[in-house]
């Protein structure tokens, strides 16, 4: 058996000790570099979340505007077809104003007046 003695049994736990400090040194420098692998990943992956995000607000954006485009298209439509029927209507009312005996006619005229100060 081999001879064992004090500062043999010194020496080989100064080994074991700095074999330890060692590999815990290189395990933290391990997990430093997947630290810093993660964090680009992770980085990388939210720009192009950022530039996906970003593009689908602009097409939502540009669908917006083709809506609006059309709504006001329809709107006008809308007020045009209203101001011919409102034309047609008062026409027809001339029409029929002016059959009715004078006393009907005045007040028909002035109840037409009124409504046409609150529009």
């Amino acid at each position: 058996m081999a001879d064992l003695t004090l500062d043999t049994l010194t020496d080989a736990l100064r080994d074991v000790f700095y074999v330890g400090v060692g590999a815990g040194v290189l395990t933290f420098q391990k997990l430093q570099v997947q630290r810093v692998e993660l964090t680009k990943t992770v980085s990388s992956q939210l720009d192009e979340a950022r530039g996906t995000a970003l593009g689908s607000i602009e097409t939502a954006k540009g669908n917006l505007g083709n809506v609006t485009d059309l709504v006001e298209d329809r709107v006008k439509l809308l007020e045009e077809r209203l101001e011919g029927l409102e034309g047609r209507l008062e026409t027809v009312l001339a029409q029929i104003e002016g059959k009715l005996p004078e006393q009907a006619r005045d007040l028909v005229k002035q109840a037409r007046d009124l409504v046409a100060r609150a529009a």
